[in-house]
């Protein structure tokens, strides 16, 4: 979906001025000429760029004053405003030409308010399927807000903080209205700032109080005559007309004819050098340097200036042939593999120096033999074991290859990756995002070439000339990535996280991705029938339990219906002397798990946890794989290397990782996963207490150390430390008390938390914790001197040199530098168990090819590997994965794989 961004320019320049006045150091060229709402203005519109790199993105500023449409109605309208300062006036000339030279759009209009040029575009962007962004936290706007078509974005946030979006329950947590009752709301309360009359008397507590009982404005105005005798009612009549006109005044427009629509909208196109210039007049010398490289690195947008970028197009083996030879003399290159619709490779993009690429349209999946004779072409210079060819995506280049066995080289240059190791907690590390971000420039996305929602137009619908300007500019963009990111890896000492784990893991997760994992839907067959019935059953049952209450038409996917039935009509609080859940932002009564969970004594609450968790598993999974399963009876996920901060690998499309295992129905899903050819078998590998295991190698604490390396229950072991009992004293309880503490330090567990997974008293869980630190030195000293350390340098390592910066460990806000401080604890723990997976499967992947045994990985799921060999291999095959994972580092005590194997992965994994 196109992610629009709408800013209200005039706006942002007041507080950014205002930012600055305030503190009294207002911001100044050496002339005098007043700069703080342009130098502010320049902070928030990066921080906005960087973080979201927008699709498209305008900029609105009020139009003329003197004849606003809202003042020819009132002129009393901000007629109590104080007059804007000349030194923020003298700016604007200043903010229009940042917002010009950054090759965004401006719109204003005569006697139009920036507010109702953004609420037209607004609405006509969210009409033609746009994700729309409305970059301001004003009240007025939230009028607009419509699910997930509009929403608002408060550019206050600080940079460290999540951004805050406000949606429709943002909307009713903060005023008790829904948006579509914002107008009413602003109508009935005023506002001062804007000299707005409102009904004297009416806040904004009372206003909502209203509509709750009434619904609207007009039948707030209806019922007031006849309410009870009051200074409210006498208000709302006395003051009807100035409900009327205030509710006039507060509306947003969304039909003004603009001079420009959705369709001319798209990203950022900076002119560098005209940005130079102006930031070296208002001595915004940082800013200056900054584009002045980019500038001579002739960075304009590539998207928007087709022109400046030769692209050649290649369709036929003769010019695949003829590039490959310009490849091959080339000292370097970037290659771009273009896929499409259900993962089929479009074309490829070869950029060789700047200024210049070639595309190469590939012919359909269906005329292999065509195809494989172009790729087949650039067979040598792809497979060259060199860092001198580089790419955004080097695993996408492994999918478009690897059907026809065509090998790509090891070392090959990934930018994605290498942002990532960079900085692992920004969201997106694309080739668009990076430009952005990097080099100052923008470039369109895919949706802008296939259009969206009902307009969108297939992959191979596109011109093969509109794509291959497309991927054209991205191979050229990455050319010029590659200096900077290179010498990001060096300047964060992250080279080695780089080139040994992430780089060698992309060929060992293109390999999993492409065998897949096979599905027996025989089994899924039966797990639906067996769901199906007790799902019935259960229906029934709640049915019967509801009693006398009609329950004929209960939808019990529906929380609103289900928290009604349960806290309104049954009154299953009462019933149980127990207060009632709170209700939701949007007045219904929460039902989510955890708050039914304290109900779940009740038979329908039971009965109803376990409907939803049956359900659960029947959508997500036993309906939903089917529909995944590929020609070849197998499912392919993806493994994203580039999302987790801590370095973990996740999974999607599907999400293989999250198949629960703690409950029986979730592990029989297991069932269905079997081995791909008969005589096979699947094999399951997992680590035994990894995380702990590395703990006890970090802090060095003897106590842990010598229950690892002498093969004790280290729980047991921890609980008769702590309470100085003999272990075979450690009654159950006392042990599940200790891993409780074992594991939970590591994610920042507290006296609270302690006591709620346990059930002890908070004196006694304090007691606990003070009793484990006391027995455990080393492991307290661990834990404080890495936080020490997260503080003074904003960032943690793991034992291979992963980083992990925290910027939030200095906010101000309590929550989240609480939030940090267990972040730098469990960071170095969890990120090393990450990389210790990753080296195994690197090693275990070589090791295998290298003993040409036919077992292949086909998961990673946490610390486990799940394999399939063929059985007459079964003992060997074993003894590699032993091998592979037990040594993939060197700790100060054992690491333990358990190893089983069966005919599904339920039988493999016990």
């Amino acid at each position: 979906m196109v992610r629009t961004y709408l800013i209200d320019g005039t706006a942002l320049a007041y507080r950014a001025h205002f930012a600055f006045t305030a503190r009294g150091d207002g911001l100044t060229t050496a002339d005098g000429h007043p700069t703080s709402a342009t130098y502010g203005f320049i902070l928030s519109l990066r921080a906005l760029l960087q973080k979201e790199s927008p699709d498209c993105i305008a900029v609105a500023f009020d139009g003329p004053t003197e004849h606003l449409e809202r003042t020819e109605l009132f002129p009393e309208y901000k007629a109590t405003r104080e007059k804007a300062p000349d030194e923020l006036l003298m700016q604007f000339d200043d903010v229009r030409n940042v917002v010009e030279g950054f090759g965004i759009p401006i719109i204003e209009m005569k006697g139009q308010e920036a507010d109702d040029v953004i609420g037209t575009l607004a609405r006509r962007c969210a009409e033609k399927g746009h994700e729309v962004f409305v970059v301001t936290a004003d009240k007025d706007f939230m009028q607009l807000v419509d699910d997930d078509k509009i929403r608002l974005y408060d550019l206050r946030t600080k940079a460290n903080e999540p951004t805050r979006i406000i949606g429709p329950d943002e909307v009713f947590e903060k005023f008790g209205v829904k948006p579509e009752q914002m107008m009413d709301l602003l109508a009935l309360m005023g506002d001062t700032s804007d000299n707005i009359p409102g009904v004297a008397g009416v806040g904004p507590k009372t206003a909502a109080k209203l509509l709750s009982e009434h619904g609207t404005l007009d039948a707030v105005l209806a019922a007031a005559p006849s309410m009870k005798k009051s200074k409210l009612r006498d208000n709302l009549i006395e003051n009807e007309s100035n409900a009327r006109l205030s509710h006039e005044l507060v509306r947003i427009r969304t039909d003004l004819d603009l001079p420009i629509g959705p369709d001319d909208l798209g990203p950022p196109n900076p002119d560098a050098g005209r940005l130079v210039e102006l930031f070296q007049r208002l001595e915004f010398r940082r800013y200056a340097e900054e584009f002045a490289k980019l500038a001579d690195e002739g960075s304009a947008v590539v998207s928007s200036d087709r022109e400046s970028l030769d692209v050649r197009t290649v369709t036929t083996v003769e010019g695949c042939n003829a590039l490959a030879r310009r490849l091959r003399e080339a000292r370097s290159f970037v290659v771009e593999a273009i896929h499409g619709d259900d993962h089929d490779v479009l074309g490829l993009a070869f950029s060789i120096r700047e200024g210049q690429a070639f595309y190469v349209a590939l012919p359909r999946q269906e005329q292999r033999s065509d195809l494989a004779a172009m790729l087949t072409c650039f067979r040598e210079p792809i497979a060259a074991d060199t860092d001198a060819v580089a790419s955004s995506d080097l695993k996408a280049v492994w999918h478009a290859f690897l059907p026809f066995d065509i090998r790509v080289g090891n070392g090959i240059f990934d930018a994605k990756l290498a942002s990532y190791c960079v900085a692992p907690g920004i969201r997106r590390h694309d080739v668009r995002s990076l430009a952005l971000s990097a080099l100052g420039r923008g470039l369109e996305g895919f949706e802008q070439l296939t259009g969206t929602a009902r307009n969108r137009r297939a992959a191979r619908d596109i011109p093969i000339d509109e794509l291959s300007v497309w991927a054209g500019a991205r191979a050229e963009t990455v050319l010029r990535l590659r200096e900077h990111l290179e010498r990001e890896l060096k300047e964060n000492e992250v080279e080695s996280v780089y080139h040994d784990i992430e780089l060698p893991l992309v060929p060992v997760l293109a390999d999993m991705e492409s065998r897949g994992i096979t599905v027996s839907t025989d089994v899924l067959d039966e797990l639906r029938e067996d769901f199906s019935k007790r799902l019935k059953n259960l229906e029934t049952e709640i049915h019967h339990l509801a009693g006398d209450h009609d329950t004929a038409d209960l939808n019990l996917a529906s929380p609103q219906q289900v928290g009604d039935l349960l806290f309104s009509q049954l009154e299953i609080a009462k019933q149980l002397g127990r207060r009632a859940p709170k209700r939701t932002k949007t007045g219904q009564w929460a039902t989510d798990a955890a708050t039914l969970d304290r109900f779940g004594d009740h038979e329908i609450v039971a009965a109803i946890l376990e409907w939803r968790r049956l359900s659960k598993l029947m959508g997500t999974y036993v309906d939903a794989l089917p529909k995944l399963i590929g020609s070849d009876g197998r499912i392919h996920t993806s493994f994203n290397q580039t999302v987790a901060a801590t370095g973990r690998l996740s999974s999607e499309d599907p999400n293989l990782q999250n198949i629960p295992i703690r409950t029986e129905d979730g592990r029989q899903l297991r069932r269905a996963f079997v081995a791909g050819e008969p005589g096979w078998v699947v094999v399951s590998a997992d680590y035994s207490q990894i995380e702990l295991r590395i703990l006890a190698h970090l802090s060095g604490d003897e106590n842990l150390r010598k229950g690892f390396a002498e093969g004790e229950d280290v729980h047991r072991r921890t609980a008769s430390i702590v309470f100085g009992v003999l272990p075979q004293a450690v009654d159950t309880t006392l042990r599940s008390h200790a891993k409780v503490v074992n594991y939970g330090l590591v994610y920042g567990m507290g006296v609270s938390r302690l006591a709620n997974e346990t059930g002890m008293s908070q004196v006694d869980a304090k007691k606990f914790i003070d009793a484990y630190f006391r027995a455990m030195p080393k492991v307290k000293g661990w834990l404080d001197g890495t936080l020490q350390s997260a503080r003074a340098s904003g960032e943690v390592r793991t034992l291979f040199g992963r980083r992990r910066p925290i910027p939030e460990i200095h906010s101000d806000a309590a929550r989240l530098r609480v939030g940090a401080e267990n972040v730098a604890v469990n960071s170095p723990i969890q990120g090393t168990a990450a990389d210790i997976v990753k080296r195994a499967m690197i090693a275990l992947h070589a090791e295998l090819r290298r003993r040409e045994l036919a077992g292949r990985m086909l998961l990673q799921v946490h610390d486990e590997l799940v394999l399939e060999c063929p059985e007459v291999e079964l003992e060997e095959t074993i003894d590699v994965i032993r091998s592979c994972m037990e040594g993939a580092a060197e700790l100060s005590v054992p690491l333990d794989v358990d190893v089983g194997h069966g005919k599904s992965w339920l039988d493999a994994h016990g």
